[in-house]
């Protein structure tokens, strides 16, 4: 297995991750300018387009080997799990490295203890082993409640200092700065959207199923590629858009695009997965992985108000990025892989 079949997995899971993020990118350029042109608000376009279209890489992976069943329900809950603790401390750390990233006020008041609570919550409802339908839907519910909630307060100018409408602008631009103007070419836009969905389902079935046969070749778990592999190549939008905000001067955007994708990760590709079919979770994810996602969520709160001023100083990001190294070397070699 380790010959030429092994290299065409190898080929075919790295078109996956191209074809996951090169479809993101084309429906999400299409569908906001489309948006925008029917008189949707930019602000709207933020909250719900650009914030879906940077986690479909997740959503669709998920969905997919959830639905296949067998070892795929473990990359399933593996990436939801290793997308979230990516985002926090490889994408933060990266960013953090590159350039301080200040924190709005709000976010940490607001949003971030949300995330906390959230997490906490996604945590007991896997404990038993298992997300079921029931649960899937409460998750979905959530998102809905988190979304109207978050809509409402960019609608209030003043309201907590949150301009009206300023985020889910900076947001949407951080991709493409043309993102948020009326559509020049509504057809071409169209097929850009349906492209980005064609582009985005191969790109899943390819992943997923590769990453199988790369797992079983090298001796490790499904469990182990979803957690690592998997969740760090379906990261790679919310890593795009934070490099391009920090490069931009607008670092405050890195976090809080972060906190978002972490929530949806849980709420709605945690709740559609486990509604469409019952999500199954390792019970051994208990004592390692479900702790290093809840401690990277507090660390990353403890060390952005550590500084008064709040930010991701560079001293920050690299404890995260040593985090996140310490984490995959104990899933690869202290651990062997095998769980």
């Amino acid at each position: 297995m380790f010959g030429g079949a092994l290299v065409g997995e190898v080929i075919l899971f790295i078109l996956g991750f191209i074809f996951l993020t090169g479809g993101a990118e084309l429906l999400v350029r299409g569908g906001s300018r489309l948006a925008v042109r029917f008189d949707v608000s930019p602000v709207v376009v933020g909250l719900t387009i650009v914030a879906f279209g940077t986690s479909l890489p997740e959503l669709l992976v998920s969905l997919l080997a959830n639905i296949q069943g067998n070892g795929g329900s473990q990359i399933a809950i593996g990436n939801i799990v290793g997308s979230n603790i990516a985002n926090l401390a490889l994408i933060l750390g990266v960013a953090g490295v590159l350039a301080a990233l200040p924190v709005e006020r709000h976010l940490m008041r607001r949003e971030y203890p949300i995330l906390i609570g959230v997490s906490i919550l996604f945590v007991i409802m896997a404990w038993s082993g298992s997300i079921g339908r029931v649960e899937g839907v409460l998750l979905m519910i959530g998102l809905v409640i988190f979304t109207y909630y978050s809509y409402s307060a960019t609608r209030m100018p003043g309201v907590l200092g949150i301009p009206e409408g300023t985020e889910a602008l900076d947001v949407a631009e951080a991709i493409d700065i043309d993102i948020a103007q009326p559509s020049q070419h509504p057809l071409m836009d169209g097929v850009l959207v349906l492209a980005g969905i064609i582009t985005l389902v191969v790109g899943a079935k390819w992943l997923v199923d590769s990453a199988q046969v790369i797992a079983r070749a090298m001796g490790v778990s499904e469990l182990v590629i979803g957690l690592t592999l998997v969740a760090l190549g379906t990261s790679l939008p919310e890593l795009a858009t934070s490099v391009v905000a920090v490069l931009r001067k607008e670092g405050d955007i890195a976090v809080g695009n972060v906190v978002g994708s972490n929530l949806f990760n849980m709420l709605f590709i945690g709740g559609l997965s486990a509604t469409v079919r019952p999500l199954q979770v390792p019970l051994h994810m208990r004592w390692f992985d479900f702790p290093v996602m809840l401690g990277v969520t507090l660390l990353v709160y403890l060390l952005i108000w550590i500084k008064p001023t709040l930010k991701i100083g560079r001293w920050q990001g690299a404890v995260l990025l040593v985090s996140y190294a310490g984490y995959i070397f104990w899933l690869f070699f202290a651990n062997g892989g095998a769980r």
